[in-house]
């Protein structure tokens, strides 16, 4: 049937000017990526404004057929807005990479569940970090080498962390030699409280990415960049 409609909770990924008044509007849902189009999404009297926006999680009710993998948006509702991101650049930047991630490694169908979760916790855990004092905040870049770590683990891709001969050592296509502080910080990041340590891990990981997931590495450096400038800032503080 032609008006068929499905209805999701979904994660707002992504979006794109369709028109002059419309929006293409990508979700991840618990089965899969769901690309739909918001016809009058930016008109004055539109019942989608304010409805979504990025990091949201939504409960949204789409058409089943469309225009190759274009949906057509019914009716959207916000559940979770995740307000608090747009307080600070870099937990936004870091929003920015989880949902990259989603979008271009997420499978589609009961898999995606994972994903959905994973994405879903990111994010609120981002939020619940700005709401302490600042001082008390987990540093970003445990929060990035966390959600990498995660995303390797659902790619059935994490890392191997062997001892051997004195020093831990990281296999793969690759070994990579590890301190024991990296090889502890690679095992529970969010623990690490060591700012040059989780950095150092995270390089590591680059490295790992860039041989295991070769499309997910762009962009991560000028993240990692921009967060190492907001540590030496606190330490000098």
């Amino acid at each position: 049937m032609a008006g068929e409609t499905l209805k999701s909770m979904a994660i707002c990924l992504k979006i794109v000017p369709w028109s002059q008044t419309s929006h293409i509007v990508s979700w991840l849902t618990p089965t899969g990526r769901v690309n739909t189009v918001v016809k009058g999404a930016v008109r004055p009297k539109s019942a989608f404004l304010g409805q979504y926006d990025l990091n949201y999680t939504c409960e949204i009710v789409y058409y089943a057929r469309g225009w190759g993998e274009l949906r057509a948006l019914r009716e959207c509702s916000p559940l979770t807005m995740r307000q608090e991101l747009r307080q600070d650049l870099h937990s936004l930047v870091l929003s920015d990479r989880f949902r990259h991630l989603a979008d271009i490694l997420s499978p589609n169908g009961q898999e995606c569940k994972a994903w959905y979760d994973l994405l879903s916790d990111a994010l609120d855990s981002l939020c619940i970090n700005l709401q302490k004092t600042y001082e008390s905040r987990t540093n970003p870049c445990a929060f990035l080498l966390n959600y990498e770590l995660e995303t390797l683990k659902l790619l059935g891709q994490s890392p191997e962390i062997t001892f051997q001969a004195g020093m831990f050592a990281l296999r793969g296509e690759r070994k990579l030699p590890l301190s024991l502080e990296i090889a502890r910080c690679l095992a529970a990041p969010l623990e690490e409280k060591n700012i040059q340590i989780l950095f150092d891990a995270a390089r590591v990981i680059g490295v790992y990415y860039a041989f295991h997931v070769e499309n997910a590495v762009s962009g991560r450096r000028q993240i990692l960049q921009m967060i190492s400038k907001l540590a030496q800032r606190t330490i000098k503080g």
